[in-house]
């Protein structure tokens, strides 16, 4: 009965508490006024060691610049619209591995808020597909995420940001309409450090903290302690000359 039990829990290891580490490169490029193309792939783990993840994830961007005359806003009130899909797979250790294709539809806007930190939220919903390599049919699941976003300059400048270091935080929160099969994120808190090399190339680390449903098939939930490193690089189209100021520089910078 001892070893039985033993074997169990070494097939079963207990990740109610666990570290995980994410690594991905993102790239975004302007190809109309307007309108760009962004995504990224990465690779995820986790301690104790019971899956690895890939991704690769993409969306379709379009800048929102006027609102509409009636409103008579100076800036609109949506800055942008994302249309997105993408791939995760899951190579587990216990148990059969998995693929997730997943949508997503969403659009970002600012809060009014202070001068010196701006907000910025996104909204999506998602449409996630999973299926796991045992035989069993395709599961469906949507749910709603609402994320908020800002950047603190780490040395105060009177004018333009265009290299140095910066501090992005963001919180976001998920509501699942109908729950997947795993992996139902309930909320992310993500502080973390940036330095932005060049306006094509920035990298920033993030010390995270998840709590998640559904982690493994005999788990319910787990707290997330999630070490991320994300580089980015830009490919901008060609534009005259011109001088942005300090906010808007550091706006650029939240994702």
């Amino acid at each position: 009965m001892i070893l039985r039990i033993g074997f169990c829990q070494e097939d079963t290891p207990d990740v109610s508490v666990n570290r995980q580490f994410w690594t991905d490169f993102n790239g975004r490029r302007e190809f109309r006024e307007n309108h760009s193309a962004s995504g990224f792939v990465g690779y995820r783990t986790i301690s104790p060691h019971v899956y690895d993840k890939f991704v690769a994830y993409g969306t379709y961007d379009i800048d929102h610049t006027k609102s509409p005359e009636f409103l008579k806003l100076k800036k609109p009130l949506i800055n942008s619209f994302h249309l997105g899909g993408g791939l995760f797979y899951t190579d587990n250790k216990t148990v059969e591995n998995a693929l997730e294709f997943r949508l997503s539809q969403g659009f970002k806007f600012y809060i009014p808020s202070i001068k010196q930190v701006p907000l910025m939220s996104l909204v999506r919903f998602e449409e996630r597909f999973q299926k796991t390599f045992d035989g069993t049919p395709w599961n469906a699941s949507l749910r709603f995420r609402y994320k908020v976003s800002t950047v603190i300059e780490w040395k105060k400048r009177l004018f333009s940001f265009n290299k140095g270091m910066y501090i992005p935080i963001n919180i976001e929160f998920f509501y699942s309409f109908r729950e997947a099969d795993r992996d139902n994120d309930v909320i992310r808190i993500s502080p973390g450090l940036g330095y932005k090399f060049s306006d094509e190339w920035k990298a920033e680390f993030y010390l995270s903290y998840h709590y998640t449903r559904n982690t493994t098939e005999v788990q319910n939930g787990s707290n997330d302690f999630v070490f991320r490193l994300r580089i980015y690089k830009s490919k901008r189209m060609k534009k005259p000359p011109q001088l942005n100021t300090k906010e808007e520089d550091v706006k650029e910078l939240i994702e």
